[in-house]
């Protein structure tokens, strides 16, 4: 440095307002105790103490980028930091930095462990140091970002809890969790009936501050206001108060909330008001599953069935139905009324499946879509065709393991047949060692290294094929049996789990239901799998093996059912009978 050159240095102190990325940073009045301490020991000339609260990670600081400003039209020319991270965490920032030096406007920055000086060594280091903070910066957000997707994964969002819920702000970060706020969620649940039975969004904000005195859960800085217009439509907006949320937001992310948080509104419910909110609605159903897409093929022109929803309104004052489209969000197509001025407007919401349409045949496909809980209906009575009671599957797989116990005596002779088999190969190859390591055997003459190769690779072939049959038999038996009683599994509870389970586990029953499923005119049609046939001719027969025995009667009842199955010929008794 020109010894000439007088330093005027101007104090630099920065602390993140991401609190939980650099806890151990220095708080800013600990920083300029620091700097105030430099400037009496050394004596230093220090114009003043700028002061910042904001992140360094991306450049755009006003107050840094001002101080810069000032040392490049040769206000100051020195800068005094508790450290290079608090000065750059980013390469662009940290380049004009060196610049700065290079041109000579900058001739020194100090801190308590050293100073830095417009020489190569000490402006390598500096660089190194804004490389370490870059390098921190990055690792810190690799390990922020794993952290929120598992807190997500486990239903948790991020960041402030929704009105109408509470943080948990006493466990560790990254475990911390969202609780009921048992005096402010059931208020939630009343905006939303209040707006789908027509109050209008200002006529609840007046609600909620004049009857209810409802306010915000009050923070430190800020809360104990009565919520505004805007808050209104936050909530009326949020996914999270049905059970799901997006993060980030506008990322098409989307996830379960926890089982433990309490939900304020139907699906139903939300899905109502965010029609009616029509272009006010900032909720995209791009998360939506339907249950039976890319199973069935058109039986007409093979395409595949798609599905596709339809949301339709019945004007409350002209009484014309409309449908909700793209270009058609929030008014009737008649009148022009508003849906959110509409006082209790019917919101029709249809799920159908219909022919994608993407062969083309001669002529054109003209199959009509079908609704879901039509479809539903057809699943549930090719299920009801093959139904048995517990009862019957009970007796059915006794049965079947009586007769399986009659073979019993077959299968260990026959596992005794192969160990037989076993050994004797086990001696052929003996005997063939011994001939191969005879004395009689030394020139060969008896049998040859080729010889002996060839028979003895044929022997352990065969030993192994021994081997792979003996195992197999037990797995044989054990499997069988495993299949009859999942088949009959099916039969009897298939129904049940289809009314009331969720989508998955209808899709899984569905699709168990046979192969090649296709839609034709409004029928469902599939290759069933042939122990369905079976049971459809046993009920045919035995029409009592359906019937759904009570809890209470069962003990009475169970005797004289058995006695009527056991007497009728057809049932358990052909090989056909046999579902395995």
């Amino acid at each position: 440095m020109d010894i000439n050159i007088t330093p005027k240095y101007i104090g630099y102190a920065r602390k993140s307002s991401e609190d939980n990325k650099e806890r151990q940073a220095a708080s800013l009045p600990d920083q300029k105790y620091i700097l105030e301490g430099l400037k009496s020991r050394h004596n230093l000339n220090l114009i003043e103490i700028l002061e910042e609260s904001q992140s360094a990670h991306r450049a755009g600081r006003p107050i840094f980028n001002s101080m810069l400003d000032r040392i490049e039209i040769g206000e100051v020319n020195a800068i005094l930091v508790w450290h290079p991270n608090r000065l750059a965490r980013n390469m662009s920032e940290g380049g004009r930095i060196i610049d700065l030096m290079d041109y000579g406007k900058l001739v020194e920055i100090r801190t308590p462990q050293r100073v830095y000086q417009n020489s190569p060594e000490d402006k390598f280091m500096l660089s190194l140091e804004f490389s370490i903070s870059k390098k921190d910066s990055d690792d810190k957000s690799i390990v922020v970002k794993r952290g929120l997707d598992k807190k997500c994964r486990e239903g948790w969002r991020p960041g402030e809890a929704p009105f109408g819920y509470l943080n948990d702000i006493y466990t560790v970060g990254g475990q911390r969790k969202i609780f009921t706020d048992k005096e402010r969620l059931p208020f939630v649940k009343k905006i939303f009936e209040l707006f789908l039975d027509g109050t209008s969004v200002r006529e609840i904000q007046r609600i909620a501050g004049d009857e209810w005195h409802l306010i915000s859960r009050r923070r430190k800085r800020m809360g104990g206001k009565p919520l505004s217009l805007s808050n209104l439509y936050v909530i009326l907006n949020d996914s999270f108060y049905y059970g799901r949320f997006e993060y980030p937001e506008g990322s098409g992310n989307w996830f379960d909330n926890h089982t433990s948080i309490d939900q304020a509104v139907s699906e139903e419910m939300f899905n109502q008001v965010q029609i009616k909110l029509g272009n006010r609605s900032q909720y995209k159903l791009k998360h939506h599953q339907y249950a039976y897409t890319a199973m069935m093929k058109c039986g007409y022109c093979g395409s595949g069935i798609v599905a596709e929803e339809k949301n339709q309104v019945i004007c409350s004052f002209c009484r014309y139905k409309f449908s909700i489209t793209k270009n058609n969000k929030d008014k009737c197509t008649r009148c022009g009324r508003r849906i959110e001025e509409m006082a209790k407007p019917v919101i029709l919401h249809y799920e159908y499946y219909r022919c994608g349409r993407k062969k083309k045949v001669s002529p054109p496909c003209n199959q009509r879509g079908l609704e879901v809980h039509k479809l539903e209906k057809l699943i549930d009575w090719k299920l009801c065709e093959i139904e048995i009671s517990p009862l019957f599957m009970d007796w059915a797989i006794r049965q079947i393991n009586k007769m399986n116990e009659g073979e019993i005596d077959f299968r260990e002779e026959t596992i005794q047949d192969i160990k037989r088999a076993y050994d004797d190969c086990r001696i052929e190859m003996d005997n063939l060692l011994k001939l191969k390591i005879s004395p009689t055997n030394k020139d060969g003459s008896l049998l040859s290294d080729e010889r002996y190769k060839e028979e003895n690779g044929k022997l352990e072939k065969k030993l192994k094929e021994i081997e792979k049959q003996l195992k197999s038999v037990d797995e044989r038996m054990i499997q069988s049996n495993k299949d009859i009683a999942e088949k009959f599994d099916f039969a009897t509870t298939a129904r049940k789990r289809f009314a009331t389970g969720d989508p998955k586990t209808r899709r899984d029953i569905f699709e168990g239901l046979g192969s090649h499923l296709k839609l034709l005119n409004k029928e469902v049609y599939c290759d069933s799998p042939e122990y369905m046939f079976v049971i459809k001719k046993m009920k045919k027969a035995e029409p009592t093996i359906a019937e759904i025995v009570a809890p209470n009667l069962q003990s009475v009842r169970a005797k004289e059912m058995e006695a009527l199955w056991a007497s009728n010929s057809v049932l358990l008794r052909s090989r056909e009978s046999h579902p395995a």
